[in-house]
């Protein structure tokens, strides 16, 4: 009787097991259907040029555009776009305590100490932090908990920070990014969707309000809306190629068979879920092949700097690294990763600024992180490896013509 029971289970399993893959193998395939028609209808798109879509900007860049909008002053001195972003978040959140924030003199930064966009008015006492995830990064460990530490270091009153997270299409930050912060920010925090409120408060609220004179910014602006709508798959031109591949996918998932809407939306989600996990198993593949290519890195550079390898602490992340000596002083040399983007990164040890030493002759690679500049990076997106890799060799060899592998040879 138990064999019979063993046997029957392990032929369910069989069975699950084959059904699984089946599965797997019709998703593989619609994908590959999906992807021969939209390539097949991009070709047949009218001609367009977005300067943005040729340059394949990242993250950051989306940060720095948003950067130079806030700053712009109109003839009275006022940050009119700073405010009206300000005015669009209070009239979507009328609850929040957004309503009492003042800003008369602010200090606008990207990227310093980590953090996309910081906007902090000394003169009124009021800080925002802006966390860019426009290409749905994950949230690092902690990350807004500890910008709003950065926040508090400088001076300002924990009531007085407020958080704007501007997502992609409206995903709320992982519970760990708050740290201890989630219930007290509840009231001065705001998710704004790139697709849902960014662009519509460029089209209506941005756009109307440039200068006749400002052709340049006027045209910089209906670019960028024109690149986000590219991505959202929202400009006109895609109207027909998007109708297409939503009815390859209701033909491919049979939900015409239902006549609830409620049925529809139920069927085409448990399809959804499938996708997750197929992503899910597939990123497990990506980060083990990752996981293998910086072994590969690794062994490579041990073989073309001998010298200068060393075993970096078991807490640190690098995927690859290299010390120098500068007047006694170690200073590495990384590859490492955050969110979707992987660095090529020079530091001092000790965190020192690296301003006025020849670590600044790297600027034609690298770029500052920040006023104090503890540190020089380049960002390069996930799939930019060998980009990567050759930034990182090109500033080893770069470094070997002023530092040395041991301060005893200083």
């Amino acid at each position: 009787m138990d064999e019979e029971r063993i046997i029957n289970t392990l032929k369910l399993c069989d069975e699950i097991y084959n059904s699984v893959i089946e599965e797997y193998r019709r998703l593989f395939g619609f994908a590959e259907e999906f992807v021969k028609l939209m390539h097949r209808e991009e070709r047949q798109l009218p001609y367009h040029m977005n300067v943005i879509d040729e340059l394949h900007i990242n993250e950051n860049a989306h940060s720095r555009i948003l950067l130079k909008l806030l700053q712009c002053k109109n003839e009275n001195g006022e940050f009119e776009f700073l405010d009206s972003i300000l005015r669009y978040v209070k009239d979507k959140n009328r609850i929040s305590q957004f309503s009492n924030i003042q800003i008369k003199k602010p200090t606008i930064t990207q990227e310093e100490a980590r953090i996309d966009l910081w906007v902090r008015d000394k003169k009124t006492g009021y800080s925002i932090i802006f966390e860019n995830k426009v290409y749905n990064a994950q949230d690092r460990d902690s990350q807004i908990s500890r910008y709003i530490d950065k926040t508090i270091e400088q001076k300002f009153d924990i009531k007085n920070i407020f958080v704007l997270y501007l997502s992609s299409m409206g995903k709320e930050p992982d519970d760990q990014s708050w740290g201890k912060y989630k219930e007290e920010f509840k009231d001065r925090y705001i998710n704004l969707s790139f697709r849902d409120d960014i662009i519509p408060w460029l089209k209506k609220f941005v756009l109307p309000n440039i200068r006749y004179k400002d052709v340049y910014l006027y045209t910089a602006i209906m670019q960028y809306i024109d690149y986000l709508e590219g991505h959202f798959r929202l400009r006109t031109i895609n109207k027909q190629m998007n109708m297409k591949l939503e009815t390859l996918i209701i033909s491919h998932f049979e939900l015409d068979k239902f006549n609830d809407t409620i049925d529809k939306v139920e069927a085409l989600n448990e399809k959804r879920k499938d996708f997750d996990e197929v992503i899910k198993t597939m990123n497990s593949l990506y980060c083990n092949l990752c996981n293998r290519l910086f072994n590969e890195w690794k062994q490579k550079v041990q073989e073309l700097y001998p010298e200068f390898v060393y075993e970096t602490p078991w807490n640190w992340n690098d995927k690859v690294s290299v010390r120098f000596y500068l007047k006694e002083k170690p200073f590495i040399v990384r590859i490492n990763s955050t969110n979707s983007k992987l660095y090529c990164q020079v530091q001092f040890e000790d965190g020192s600024e690296v301003n006025n030493t020849p670590l600044m002759t790297l600027n034609d690679m690298l770029r500052s992180s920040d006023k104090e500049c503890t540190c020089i990076w380049e960002y390069c997106d996930y799939d930019d490896y060998r980009q990567v890799f050759d930034i990182f060799c090109k500033v080893v060899e770069r470094c070997k013509g002023f530092a040395s592998p041991s301060p005893e040879k200083c």
